[in-house]
């Protein structure tokens, strides 16, 4: 009885992908469990279990026990023992499996829903995409396959909580990366990015090369890169905007395509002062404001876009 109990065990533990040693653990756990049960003794009595893995043979404090002789109620508190140990092992596992992977892309099928809220098999566990993390007007259906940037991995009393999102900046910071090996190598460094998602953003690039150019890279030839991008983002608009140090210059080159006359920067109070020419105002502004907020967002200031018209009057 006793190798065919082990066999089983291993094989519900090969299922759940918890190491052979780990089993093993549970299961001494789950015997000195038993053995406490069985003799009434206090449940932090020391309980010495050796199981020889070829044979079956158990021994406790030195005496080699048949698993029949346990009593009925001692065999349960040996199982839920073991059952606890080795879901506690996997739940470990699949922890420390997704906690490396934090900030990364990771695509999984989706499962199920609850409201809004979408849930993806990634197949060792369920994550979450929040209605909050979804990208604006984009629709799922069960069973098909999704990416998603993984924000975080919480411990909880079941199996580990995985938060996605595809909303993040950063979802589009580990596409562009995925997509221009500039990015991976390192020449090219994303400093910043000013995301509304499903709608638009603003992704700041630099070059450490000075042969590399960022914003073409980024873009590809005939705008090849920058479209795969947008495609997984449902058709969201990406502008590469060429990073400097220098906030003004920045801040010019975030309101392009309009062209900047002048820029007038409160630090104090963190507020732009920018002057357009007249006939580009609606341009530097952008549809709904987007242009400038996106830019805003960017830049860490507030902005008000005037023109010499405007000044004047």
């Amino acid at each position: 009885m006793n190798i065919a109990f082990i066999e089983a065990l291993e094989e519900m533990a090969k299922e759940k992908g918890v190491p052979r040693e780990d089993l093993y653990d549970a299961i001494r756990q789950g015997l000195a469990a038993a053995y406490r049960e069985e003799h009434h003794t206090e449940a932090e009595s020391e309980v010495e279990v050796e199981i020889d893995q070829r044979s079956g043979d158990i021994f406790i404090n030195g005496e080699q026990i048949e698993l029949a002789k346990f009593g009925r109620i001692a065999t349960k508190k040996a199982e839920e023992a073991i059952r606890q140990a080795i879901t506690h092992k996997r739940r470990d596992i699949v922890y420390d499996l997704y906690i490396n992977r934090v900030g990364e892309i990771i695509s999984g099928s989706i499962h199920r829903f609850e409201g809004k809220d979408v849930w993806v098999n990634l197949g060792e566990v369920e994550a979450i995409l929040p209605n909050s993390e979804r990208i604006p007007g984009e629709r799922y259906h069960a069973g098909d396959r999704l990416r998603a940037y993984l924000v975080s991995v919480e411990r909880t009393q079941g199996d580990p909580r995985v938060l996605l999102s595809r909303a993040h900046p950063e979802f589009v910071h580990q596409l562009l990366r995925l997509e221009v090996p500039e990015i991976e190598e390192g020449t090219l460094v994303v400093r910043r990015i000013a995301r509304e998602a499903g709608r638009r953003s603003k992704v700041a690039v630099e070059s450490l090369d000075p042969n590399v150019d960022a914003v073409g890279s980024c873009v590809g030839a005939g705008g090849a890169r920058v479209r795969v991008v947008t495609r997984e983002l449902s058709g969201e608009k990406i502008d590469l905007v060429r990073w400097s140090d220098s906030l003004g210059q920045l801040l010019k080159n975030g309101l392009e395509p309009a062209s900047v006359i002048s820029v007038e920067l409160d630090e104090k109070n963190r507020r732009a002062k920018v002057i357009v020419p007249d006939d580009e105002l609606s341009l530097a502004i952008g549809k709904g404001g987007q242009n400038v907020r996106l830019t805003a967002k960017l830049v860490g200031y507030d902005i008000e876009v005037t023109s010499p018209s405007e000044e004047a009057s």
